[in-house]
Parts: C-alpha cells; structure tokens; sequence
C-alpha cells in the first residue's frame, strides 16, 4: 500500500465560471476540489503517456516482428535441445 503523500498548498487563479465548475465537481468528489484537480493532472498524465507510447511504437515499427521472431526462436531452441 503506498504511503500518503505530503500535500502542499499552491495559489491559482482562475476566472469565476472556471471556479464554480471546480467548487461543482469537487463537491461531488471525495477529497473535495483538491482531489477533483489532483484526478485530472493525473488523467492529463496518463494521456501523455498514452501519446508518448503509441509514438515509440510508430518510431519501432519492427519491434512486435522483432517480438514475434525472438520467441519463435526461443521454442526452436526449446524444442531441439
């Protein structure tokens, strides 16, 4: 189980419609408006990563044949020794 993280206050500033909606959705979520805001860097996060995978594997075009030839090979080992 992880630990708790140490949490920190920060300023921002932000115009009223954007507050409200934020004061809204934090309502609804546990932890409140610090939670609602801590949940969508972490979904910004991870939708960087995705980006960030699916490049990797545009640039390695080869690499699931690569894959593919490296295990066909190991159970030809496998199966002569």
């Amino acid at each position: 189980m992880m630990g708790r993280m140490q949490k920190e206050r920060m300023t921002v500033s932000l115009d009223a419609g954007t507050v409200a909606r934020v004061r809204q959705c934090g309502a609804r979520t546990r932890g409140g408006a610090s939670a609602y805001l801590e949940r969508l860097v972490r979904q910004d996060e991870l939708r960087e990563a995705v980006r960030e995978h699916g490049r990797w594997f545009r640039d390695h075009r080869d690499h699931a044949e690569q894959a593919l030839q490296e295990t066909a090979a190991a159970f030809d080992a496998e199966r002569t020794a």
